[in-house]
């Protein structure tokens, strides 16, 4: 996966963060706040980085892209349902100790922020994202046999419903050494 595409998805997956961010700015801007500078800024950022997002994730989730595509066969395989509540609770929530209305707590959590997206880059890590799972993509442990027979384990991202498709084969793209994407030729 590309640079890109890893800082693309670090960024979409803070979403209720940058819109619990842009509710707290717009209500501070409507209140009168005297320092309104920091919070226009801290909009037009968010908006700004939402648009850049979504376009290279549109490009990064393509099916038709099948560089380092790799056929499987599903062997076992196991719907992943709190992976998105985990990572709220263990990311998104103690963010929320700052204040985004004041420039010295916003440069604090964009140091913070900053650090950990580097983190994240570097190592390869995917975030799980609540926004795919509102786009209807599912996460699956999964148990996979390769052309060679080899049984591997990953997570698989999938919108289809891999329970149903036991012992058939899928095709996926990596996303790192964990986490694969379903090129969905069901």
């Amino acid at each position: 996966m590309s640079i890109l595409s890893s800082i693309s998805l670090f960024w979409i997956s803070f979403t209720p963060l940058w819109l619990s961010i842009l509710f707290i700015d717009a209500k501070s801007i409507i209140a009168g706040s005297p320092n309104i500078i920091t919070e226009k800024y801290s909009i037009l950022a968010i908006l700004i980085g939402f648009v850049i997002t979504f376009v290279i994730l549109i490009f990064t989730v393509n099916p038709k892209d099948r560089d380092g595509a790799q056929g499987y066969k599903i062997i076992q395989c196991t719907e992943e349902k709190s992976i998105s509540a985990e990572y709220l609770l263990s990311y998104i929530l103690p963010l929320f100790a700052f204040d985004f209305t004041q420039w010295d707590q916003v440069v604090l959590f964009l140091i913070f922020f900053i650090f950990l997206g580097f983190l994240c880059v570097k190592h390869n890590y995917f975030s799980v994202n609540i926004m795919m799972e509102l786009c209807k993509y599912k996460f699956y442990n999964c148990e996979l046999e390769n052309e060679d027979g080899i049984i591997i384990s990953k997570v698989v991202i999938t919108k289809e419903r891999l329970l149903n498709h036991k012992n058939e084969k899928i095709t996926l793209r990596p996303i790192n050494n964990e986490y694969s994407l379903d090129l969905m030729d069901w």
